[in-house]
């Protein structure tokens, strides 16, 4: 096992460790799982709210979001159910993610995605039970308040006792904040302490409670180191692919000629009506960034072509979607690489004990499921030569039958 140190040293090793297609698969399948609900809730919620297809198109493309609309509360609420799913299936593919890296920290090279994502799926009630627990807890609080303010609307009784109670009331919503904070917290842990320490439901919120009670200031600091980390390695792999797509693009010039730009003007028309609003997240970026990783300007739609042009146009347009996915996907696995080390970095600071060294309760089942595997072979083979003993011993020891009438049976 590599050494570490662990600091922040060893966040560095987050960019590396999410590069690589496993990590990025597991990610990217998740992303894509979680937003086609997404898609699918927030398109029923506007059209539920009385907008058309065409006018949500043409306003949003493929991020569409419906606390922009003026939608009544049912659609609010559909929208939310869809926002709520997609949380769950990327809180699956956190935790199936941190699982592979966790592994991977452990020098078990040989961990496919398929165990990572069996892994989740068996623990998924513990992340997001986790989750639903931290909601109920919150919603406790915020019912009891709720019902003392009632109360507090009795005359005479219920101004003296706000009064008198408001010492209690201070420190419940004291405390009602710091649980606020350990949900914030157990929303990007949660996945990361399940999947280290193979804890359930209430243990990933007892976790969170303790890392956030205990070490509040190096999740803070961590986490700024982290964010860091994440925002030059996206931007270096988006750069990077910008490079290598515009590097595309040149050669193929030279050769192909204008029916290449031709293409590449249909498919970056493609680009702009599906993600309209990503153009302006790009412009937001300080100096000339946003054009290393998106488009410089919008782009028009090309005239005068051929179906087929048009076609393949359409196609390059969703290859450089999903080229741009990839992108996303591996962002969000180097986030959740940074956090799992984070997390063993935090539990090795509070309880001493290192969690890659820790007996793991799923390598100990693959062990023993190896073991009796094998060892009905082994037990044939041993038997055998037994049984075969002891016939040949019955067959010995075995006497002539006597008659009924006592003779030897010969006549």
């Amino acid at each position: 096992m590599k050494a570490y140190h662990f600091n922040y040293k060893d966040l560095f090793r987050a960019p590396r460790l999410a590069f690589s297609i496993q990590r990025i698969w597991i990610n990217g399948t998740g992303l894509l799982l979680g937003y086609l609900v997404y898609l699918i809730f927030s398109y029923l919620s506007g059209i539920v709210g009385g907008y058309n297809c065409t006018y949500i198109w043409s306003k949003f493309g493929l991020l569409p979001c419906s606390f922009a609309l003026y939608v009544p509360w049912y659609s609010t609420v559909i929208y939310l159910i869809g926002l709520a799913l997609f949380a769950a299936i990327i809180m699956l593919a956190n935790t199936a993610v941190s699982r592979a890296v966790y592994m991977t920290l452990r020098d078990e090279l040989f961990y496919t995605w398929t165990q990572a994502y069996k892994f989740a799926y068996k623990k998924w009630i513990s992340s997001v039970g986790a989750m639903i627990t931290f909601v109920f807890i919150i919603a406790f609080f915020v019912i009891a308040a709720l019902v003392m303010g009632f109360i507090g609307r009795i005359p005479f009784v219920g101004e003296l006792g706000t009064v008198l109670l408001t010492v209690p009331y201070i420190f419940a919503s004291l405390l009602l904040l710091f649980i606020l904070v350990s949900f914030v917290v157990g929303f990007f842990f949660v996945p990361a302490i399940i999947a280290t320490s193979d804890e359930d439901a209430l243990g990933g919120v007892f976790q969170s409670f303790s890392i956030t009670y205990n070490q509040l200031w190096r999740i803070l600091l961590y986490g700024i180191f982290l964010l860091f980390i994440y925002m030059v390695g996206v931007f270096i792999f988006a750069a990077a692919f910008k490079m290598s797509y515009n590097i595309f693009i040149s050669l193929f010039t030279l050769s192909m000629g204008d029916k290449i730009l031709q293409l590449q003007q249909q498919a970056l028309y493609v680009i702009d009506q599906a993600l309209p609003t990503v153009y302006g997240w790009a412009n937001l970026l300080p100096g000339e960034l946003g054009k290393w990783v998106y488009l410089t300007n919008p782009h028009p739609y090309a005239p005068d072509l051929g179906s087929l042009m048009l076609v393949s146009g359409y196609i390059l347009g969703i290859f450089l979607l999903f080229l741009g996915g990839v992108v996303v996907a591996y962002g969000e696995a180097l986030w959740n690489s940074g956090l799992t080390m984070v997390y063993v970095i935090l539990y090795k600071l509070q309880e001493k004990e290192n969690l890659l060294e820790r007996e793991d309760e799923e390598l100990k089942e693959e062990e023993e499921e190896e073991a009796e595997s094998t060892a009905p072979d082994e037990t044939e083979s041993t038997e055998e030569p037994t049984s075969e003993k002891k016939a040949k011993k019955t067959a010995t020891k075995r006497k002539p039958r006597k008659s009924p009438a006592g003779g030897s049976g010969k006549k």
